[in-house]
């Protein structure tokens, strides 16, 4: 929808050509149509925003056996998901899960685990680990001041919005070599952020690695393949 202003040139000629006297009804449409904007101006609002980057060095062998590592579930299912209907062979996040265990390795959020998360994974005959990592931040709002803190501290406006991003990283097993990684993230503030807008975020981190997306700027718009609700 574009919304136009009347110049005030324009709007000077029209005064006159009514000889600056307003009539009722012209005052009433005018009030009419101020009513039907502000009605509409929601429809108005431009689509989400996300912004990605990445790159690959080349892409994985369908053949390959996939493993997908991190800690939010929702992030790693979305990954498993878009390789499975993509034609990839994924191992469950569970058999990886119980093997790491065993192992005693915890693969933090800094990756730090990654070299004996690579051993693990090529004994269970895996080809490629995508290792996941996701931030979710929630900022609160005052009057004077911008915090980063779950809490309001004393005085603060409870005004809270949030910031969310995905990193991906796909790590060959026989070369330990970094073969794509990416990111995707919003933005723009969000009213609250669920996991639903991790899964988002994974997906087009996901697609912009393999090359399915270009990175950059991407408005998404109902009916999106990486919106949860398709």
């Amino acid at each position: 929808m574009r919304l136009y202003v009347l110049g005030s040139g324009a709007a000077h000629s029209a005064g006159k050509m009514r000889g600056n006297k307003e009539t009722p009804s012209a005052v009433f449409l005018m009030r009419v149509l101020i009513l039907i904007f502000f009605f509409l101006l929601p429809s108005c609002s431009s689509p989400l925003h996300i912004v990605t980057d990445g790159s690959h060095k080349r892409l994985p062998e369908k053949s390959a056996r996939i493993a997908v590592w991190g800690l939010r579930p929702v992030v790693t299912n979305t990954v498993v998901v878009w390789l499975r209907n993509n034609g990839f062979t994924v191992m469950e996040p569970s058999e990886l899960q119980q093997a790491f265990d065993k192992e005693n390795i915890r693969v933090s959020r800094s990756f730090a685990d990654e070299h004996h998360a690579i051993r693990v994974a090529k004994q269970l005959g895996v080809g490629l680990v995508i290792f996941t990592q996701s931030a979710v931040e929630t900022n609160v709002v005052n009057r004077a001041s911008t915090t980063t803190t779950s809490t309001p501290f004393p005085g603060a406006v409870r005004t809270s919005f949030s910031s969310a991003s995905v990193a991906l990283r796909g790590i060959e097993v026989a070369s330990s070599q970094l073969i794509f990684s990416a990111t995707a993230r919003y933005p723009q503030q969000l009213d609250g952020a669920g996991p639903g807008t991790l899964s988002t975020l994974a997906c087009l981190a996901l697609e912009t690695a393999l090359g399915v997306s270009p990175p950059g700027e991407l408005a998404l718009s109902p009916g999106d393949p990486c919106l949860p609700s398709r």
